[in-house]
């Protein structure tokens, strides 16, 4: 029954190839942790993590991009003008690279500084993190043209291709005795072999004489609002493991990045029930029909996945490490203290999609009051992993108190819904 009802239901049908692709994803993201962990140890495996939560940060519009292509995409299909979205991914990724080579630029020209600040040893590091930024940058708006196109499995391809790209030449070069850069340059290399592989998978048919392109308008105003979302929402992601790099010695930083890795599979499985959740809600909404259900199961699953991974990550830190070796056996104790951070920073962002799938911007003033308290808290307190831990989870439990706050006001009708 159940097979032939993800046959007959689209919805269905799609939410569950993107969730197995994201899960999929998400898997072989954290055995590249793994990965260049083992092969690494603590201290250069530090250097690998500082890089990715750098990454996080410069592409922190990425996701506002993925959405005006995604948003472009679905219409043009749904007016008969396949023809014009290659044309647009092209124009689209032209724009994003006059914002984006200036600051590669900019890491190039100050890259000593920004490898200081960062307690990184070889300054390459910062060349070949700027050509990841670059490389990630054009692979999402590409990426957003498949989303919209409802191409789930062709986006969920090209998403593995990444990732095994990024593992294949991580391991490769680190064993060639290239060490952290050559598991940064994998950064780099995986997303250009996506963004390859995606033109393969847009070709569009031969354009109709006379065929014309209609104007779409809001998707500038949305596209900004995602972009803002995107940007609080990677920032509280990544920054606490920047900071930390920049505040603990090396073998710390690599316990913090450790235990913060470990932790984010909440935040990874969170982001699954979002992305299915996302399109229910702004469908029912677009109908001006009944949509809390679907927000409320939502985020009874978040809570259920987080508590079973708190309680696991509690009672079983030796085995959950395993992965990464007996090199991080310190990292035990901040298993179940980070899960809790990550798993309020999920919901959290659970809530962040549930308004901006229903085009409202309540969110914004207290998720970027998160992201400049965070920031404040850790950098007057950072003695040691503790300490840094507790300001996240000062932090991380008043963002998601508010966000619960002002989903309360909209499920129980306290306020207007907005025309």
């Amino acid at each position: 029954m159940l097979i032939a009802r993800l046959k007959s239901d689209p919805i269905l049908r799609n939410s569950a190839i993107y969730l197995t692709g994201s899960v999929l994803t998400g898997i072989l993201g954290y055995v590249f942790h793994f990965e260049t962990g083992h092969l690494l140890g603590p201290s250069a495996y530090a250097v690998v993590a500082s890089a990715i939560a750098a990454l996080y940060v410069l592409t922190l519009p990425v996701v506002g991009l993925q959405l005006v292509s995604a948003r472009y995409a679905s219409v043009a299909a749904a007016r008969d003008q396949r023809h014009a979205i290659v044309p647009m991914l092209l124009r689209l990724t032209g724009i994003s690279l006059l914002g984006g080579l200036p600051i590669a630029g900019l890491l190039v020209v100050f890259s000593r500084e920004v490898a200081r600040f960062l307690n990184l040893s070889d300054h390459r590091t910062v060349y070949v993190l700027a050509v990841a930024g670059l490389t990630t940058l054009v692979v999402t708006v590409n990426r957003g043209a498949l989303q919209g196109l409802r191409r789930f499995v062709a986006l969920s391809g090209n998403m593995l291709i990444d990732m095994t790209g990024r593992l294949a030449v991580a391991g490769a070069l680190i064993a060639a005795g290239f060490g952290a850069l050559g598991a940064i340059a994998a950064l780099a290399l995986g997303p250009a072999f996506a963004y390859a592989q995606s033109f393969l998978l847009l070709r569009s048919p031969a354009v109709a004489v006379g065929a014309q392109t209609d104007r779409f308008e809001g998707l500038g105003r949305y596209a900004v609002l995602a972009t803002i979302a995107s940007v609080g929402t990677n920032y509280l992601f990544s920054i606490d493991t920047l900071l930390a790099k920049h505040f603990l010695t090396a073998d710390a930083a690599g316990i913090y990045a450790a235990s913060s890795v470990l932790a984010r599979v909440v935040y990874f499985l969170g982001l699954s029930v979002a992305g299915v959740m996302f399109p229910e809600v702004a469908t029912l909404h677009a109908r001006n029909e009944a949509h809390f259900h679907v927000v409320d199961r939502s985020l009874l699953l978040v809570g259920a996945m987080a508590l079973g991974l708190i309680a696991a990550y509690s009672i079983a830190p030796g085995l959950v490490l395993l992965p990464y070796g007996s090199g991080f056996s310190e990292a035990r104790v901040y298993l179940g203290p980070f899960a809790v951070a990550l798993s309020m920073l999920a919901i959290a962002n659970l809530l962040i999609n549930y308004f901006l799938s229903i085009a409202r911007r309540s969110f914004v003033v207290p998720l970027f009051a998160a992201c400049i308290l965070e920031s404040i808290l850790i950098s007057i307190f950072h003695s040691g992993i503790w300490q840094i831990l507790t300001m996240v989870l000062i932090t991380l439990a008043l963002l998601s108190a508010a966000m619960g706050l002002l989903y309360g006001l909209d499920r129980f009708s306290l306020r207007r819904p907005s025309t």
